[in-house]
């Protein structure tokens, strides 16, 4: 392996003509340049210069070896600056709700990926009671989870308010309704989502009115609940973030919950320290052109 430093005092004889010359161009003593070209004229197996009292001569091996030499160096320069001005990455230890979908997700990512920024970004799935727990252990930065009341020490955000609604077959007989009534899917299978925040007041909501619809699922995969409804198998309740081209999303008479979506920040955190962060600034693009449609 040839060493840098020798490739310098190759450039410097061949620039220079001259041992003494090349030697102050390196600011080192002569023998030292004289010992670090006969090592490497021993590692390339060839002299590469001829010497005389007229002076140093590259020899036809030298003159071929030079070309190589000066571009190996110009990449070695180059690196260096590459190194010395491209400043450490920060990271961004972002939680994201469990209900939150995956396409959204995809395409924060996609689009923060093709900004080509210094940022990078670790990204956490959790329930809410697991990302507000990191959060108060300085374990995450910011959260992108549901917005409650008691969450005001984290000096929440909202990004967006979305409805709950029932997801439906394509062919279902409601599909292109406006809305429909619970008592219209009583004969449905319904599709749990085991982990969905508001089942809760889902059920309370069906009970109340005397719906208990079969189950064809249970689960905490909302891409599973969205397969079986595309399959034409089941029905169930899921945020209107959730819209699918295969799938039909309509409102429920007389429910009227929703949930608010936004960023929570790590106690103790500013929320100025965030002010350039690219991610955050796609989640607030992201978000706001939403609301727009």
């Amino acid at each position: 392996m040839i060493d840098q430093y020798m490739l310098r005092y190759f450039l410097a004889v061949a620039e220079t003509g001259n041992f003494s010359r090349a030697a102050k161009a390196v600011s080192v003593t002569q023998p030292t340049l004289s010992a670090g070209i006969a090592k490497l004229e021993r590692q390339l197996g060839t002299r590469l210069f001829d010497r005389d009292r007229q002076g140093v001569a590259l020899t036809p091996a030298g003159s071929r070896f030079l070309a190589r030499a000066r571009r190996i160096a110009e990449e070695y320069d180059r690196a260096l600056q590459d190194i010395q001005h491209r400043p450490e990455p920060s990271v961004l230890r972002v939680g994201v709700l469990n209900t939150v979908p995956t396409a959204t997700v995809e395409h924060l990512l996609s689009r923060h990926g093709e900004s080509g920024g210094n940022e990078v970004v670790e990204l956490l799935d959790g329930s809410e009671r697991d990302l507000a727990e990191r959060l108060d252990r300085g374990r995450l930065d910011l959260a992108l989870t549901v917005i409650r009341p008691h969450h005001a020490r984290f000096k929440p955000e909202l990004l967006a308010r979305e409805r709950y609604l029932m997801v439906l077959p394509r062919d279902h007989p409601f599909a292109g309704a406006e809305r429909v009534a619970p008592e219209d899917l009583a004969g449905d299978r319904m599709v749990v989502r085991r982990h969905c925040e508001a089942l809760p007041e889902i059920d309370r909501f069906f009970t109340a009115r005397g719906v208990r619809p079969r189950f064809v699922l249970k689960t905490t995969s909302d891409q599973r609940v969205l397969a079986v409804v595309r399959a034409g198998q089941g029905i169930g309740m899921m945020p209107e973030s959730f819209a699918d081209p295969m799938v039909a999303m309509v409102r429920v008479a007389d429910f009227a919950l929703t949930r608010d979506i936004g960023v929570l920040y790590a106690a103790g955190h500013e929320t100025d320290r965030f002010a350039g962060s690219p991610f955050l600034s796609l989640l607030r693009e992201h978000y706001a052109e939403i609301g727009r449609k």
